[in-house]
């Protein structure tokens, strides 16, 4: 039975779903099992038969754009109403993205600004247009303090694979081996030295056997490359109670929990692929979609749910890694920071930081994920995947790392003197977030 979807625009360039498309072949596997429901922009569906459906009668509702606009707001709720599970899809619905920098201003200030004022307008009396317009918000929003999201897919647009293979997680499409034994079994530290005992997180205990690179003979943890197995070793107790005291693990642990529910939930680019809460249990509710975790050992349940509910309460594991750790650019480079460059000021060469040479790139303060696409083409990272810390003076924080961190002659205070616009560099996405501009 094929699973219902529905996508829907808000205000923005459509570039998430040009980014699905953009999959091309990469679609095969996904589309026989969609009933794709509503997509205004590709099929010709009216939004009347949207409103027609009985609440909850669509499985997954990819929901892209900012909340600019009243009938944005109207048809977030809307889709609430009729989908089971919603998708921010893309910095727009995430974070307000570029449009939230219209939050420095009041709307009636942006309106005269667009309307009136605007150089290029050649109508002699030039005013807001009302007739058959919804209207617009008073501020941005992200798009969960309009309805709840079970699911966050950050990027400017996502990439492609980063949506199939978010697809494939929610429909259940990547089997894993269950195999009858844990990995446990077949640990060279099983007897001695495990890294459990030495408060080490390691999911061994849960984890298929039959991995052929195991990564403990090398002192380093099982990460779950092979998925759930269909028992667990007496180990997954001392497990669960690391699980239930998150708060105490080392930074180093909470990024081994990353690549942990990655490969063992099979989504291979879970960056920017954020889960709000036990999106599994939701999703076998339906009965229609069936995951690796259906049928898992209760020890196992156990411990998903306790980091279901870290990442519920405190999702700061995942924005430990930044878009510095994917670049291949060179930091401690033989440039160095003098000053601060606007982009057009010379051409930057290839293989330093772009930070140390002289050019603003928020790397260091924006989440892994895109892969330092920015960075292969020489062009500084613009902060699309979100902070790696939020409520925070952005600014601040960027010169706090990078006069540290990098290989920069200016003081902080100098660096951030010479910044024009610090707003629209360091939160140029995620401005709509900070409710010191609402």
């Amino acid at each position: 039975m094929a699973v219902k979807v529905a996508f829907m625009q808000a205000s923005d360039c459509w570039g998430c779903h040009q980014s699905l498309l953009n999959a091309h072949l990469g679609l095969l596997p996904v589309l026989p099992a969609l009933d794709i429901v509503y997509w205004p922009a590709v099929v010709d569906f009216k939004h009347d038969s949207l409103k027609a459906r009985p609440d909850g009668d669509i499985l997954v509702g990819f929901l892209e754009g900012s909340m600019r606009t009243n009938e944005d707001v109207e048809n977030a709720k809307l889709m609430r109403a009729k989908c089971q599970l919603i998708v921010g899809f893309g910095s727009c619905a995430c974070y307000g993205n570029v449009h939230g920098l219209a939050n420095e201003w009041d709307i009636e200030d942006v309106i005269k600004r667009k309307y009136e004022q605007t150089e290029s307008i050649t109508d002699e009396s030039p005013h807001e247009p009302k007739e058959h317009m919804p209207g617009f918000t008073g501020k941005i929003v992200p798009l969960d303090e309009v309805i709840s999201v079970d699911i966050f897919m950050a990027g400017c647009p996502p990439k492609p694979e980063a949506i199939i293979s978010a697809v494939q997680f929610l429909l259940g499409q990547k089997p894993q081996p269950m195999a009858d034994l844990s990995f446990c079994n077949d640990c060279s530290l099983n007897n001695e030295n495990c890294l459990l005992e030495k408060y080490e997180l390691c999911f061994g205990p849960i984890t298929s056997i039959g991995c052929t690179l195991k990564c403990t003979d090398n002192g380093e943890p099982c990460v779950g490359c092979l998925g759930p197995a269909k028992t667990v070793s007496a180990r997954a107790e001392k497990l669960k109670t690391m699980t239930q005291n998150m708060h105490q693990l080392s930074s180093g642990d909470k990024k081994n929990l990353h690549e942990f529910l990655t490969l063992f939930l099979n989504v291979p680019l879970m960056s920017g692929f954020d889960l709000a809460g036990d999106i599994l249990k939701q999703v076998r509710k339906t009965g229609e979609a069936q995951t690796a975790l259906a049928n898992v050992p209760a020890d196992t349940g156990d411990i998903y749910a306790n980091l279901m509910k870290f990442l519920k309460n405190n999702r700061e594991f995942i924005k430990i890694s930044n878009v510095c750790d994917q670049c291949d650019l060179e930091i401690g480079s033989k440039s160095q920071m003098t000053k601060v460059k606007r982009d057009y000021e010379g051409l930057p060469n290839s293989t330093d930081c772009l930070i140390e040479q002289g050019y603003l790139c928020a790397g260091p303060i924006t989440r892994a994920g895109c892969g330092g696409l920015c960075m292969r083409v020489n062009t500084p990272c613009s902060g699309c995947f979100g902070q790696t810390a939020w409520n925070v003076d952005q600014a601040e924080r960027f010169a706090d790392v990078v006069t540290k961190g990098f290989n920069v002659a200016l003081s902080k205070e100098e660096l951030l003197a010479q910044v024009k616009d610090k707003l629209g560099f360091m939160e140029k996405f995620t401005l709509a977030t900070n409710k010191n501009y609402r």
